[in-house]
């Protein structure tokens, strides 16, 4: 071909057209600064980043497969693809390079799919695109049962255009979508329901609040012990896209006590603890993992000033769960059980309020992520 390929990393960004011209602009530059760092964070570098139409492409990585895996994992992303850039190509030149990735991903017997997208005018119908690069790759492999598939195929390649500039893609990585971190408040997640409180953490995240983390720990408290919670809150860590992400450990040294009511459930504590320290250090709400229970009868930790309380996860469904396991790359659903079905509290209203009013914050100290 005459024409070079440029590899790049193609990025779709998710639920921006919904909002207005000045919202966008601003959570598209945030989106920008956050695949920066994270393209960075793993010593790939990139020269710069780029809107085209209604996506981003991010220019000069030097692992381009790798480089979509990152931005992949970045709040506000739909999808990431490592993509092949043409500029100004011929339609034969289009149809060479998906003959070029269909001789790296397609295997005897299996069928395929040429789709193309035009984001603004060109010389070149996406029909004729989709036309000749399905039967280049058939006349390529007829000996070998390749067939085309439009309904569904084992594999698709993708051709975008933009004026007359081409990407083309066979694979899509899909993202956590949302919005980028920071569009919205700044949250304090509690972690007292083990996996379940980081996957409420990821679901507000994906809604673009920056989440930090209350790691409850107590060698006297098994749901507490101190490896287990700070392995969890590095999940969250990882997916932060912040170059100073911190968490907060609250040391516990016993079961905590409630005067004349004796031993008090250790949740009840942590979340009296948690809503003290959020009011006094300004987070705009608390995030709880619980996935069951009767919302009006949710207890809410009044204080001096009214502080909102979040449960995300309460209703949804199976595969909503699995959903943000597989983004916080938690496998596992043995713990959700666990978790899901333990720690409620049966104290009221007034005795919670009792407990808030008394309680004394335990040592906390920041970490780093």
């Amino acid at each position: 071909m005459s024409n070079a390929a440029e590899p790049v990393v193609l990025v779709a960004s998710s639920e921006f057209i919904l909002k207005s011209s000045p919202v966008r602009r601003t959570l598209e530059q945030r989106l920008i600064d956050d695949l920066k760092f994270a393209i960075r964070r793993e010593s790939l570098d990139c020269s710069r980043i780029e809107k085209e139409a209604a996506r981003l492409v991010v220019f000069g990585t030097k692992q381009n497969d790798l480089a979509a895996t990152v931005c992949q994992h970045v709040f506000g992303v739909a999808y990431a693809a490592p993509a092949l850039l043409l500029t100004k190509p011929t339609l034969d030149e289009i149809a060479q390079t998906i003959l070029q990735l269909a001789k790296q991903q397609l295997s005897p017997g299996k069928s395929f799919a040429v789709r193309a997208h035009r984001s603004t005018s060109g010389s070149i119908a996406r029909h004729d695109v989709e036309l000749e690069g399905g039967s280049v790759v058939l006349r390529a492999f007829k000996e070998q049962g390749m067939h085309v598939d439009l309904h569904d195929p084992d594999f698709t390649f993708y051709v975008h255009m933009v004026g007359d500039d081409a990407y083309v893609y066979c694979r899509k990585l899909i993202g956590p979508g949302g919005l980028p971190l920071s569009a919205q408040w700044k949250m304090l997640a509690v972690l007292d329901s083990g996996p379940l409180s980081i996957l409420a953490a990821l679901a507000m995240m994906r809604r673009g609040c920056v989440v930090e983390l209350m790691i409850p720990t107590s060698p006297a408290i098994a749901d507490l012990s101190s490896e287990p919670q700070l392995a969890l809150a590095r999940r969250a860590g990882r997916l932060v896209t912040r170059p100073s992400y911190k968490g907060f450990v609250m040391e516990m040294e016993k079961q905590p006590r409630g005067g004349d009511a004796g031993n008090v459930n250790w949740r009840d504590f942590v979340r009296a603890s948690a809503a003290k320290f959020a009011l006094d250090n300004r987070f705009k709400g608390l995030i709880f993992g619980d996935i069951s229970g009767d919302l009006s009868t949710f207890r809410t930790y009044p204080g001096p000033s009214p502080l909102p309380i979040f449960y995300p996860l309460l209703g949804m469904e199976e595969e909503d769960l699995t959903e943000l396991l597989s983004l916080a790359e938690l496998d596992d659903r043995q713990p959700l059980s666990k978790w899901g079905s333990s720690g409620r509290s049966s104290l009221t209203q007034s005795q919670i309020k009792s407990l808030v009013e008394e309680t004394s914050v335990p040592l906390v100290r920041e970490i780093q992520f």
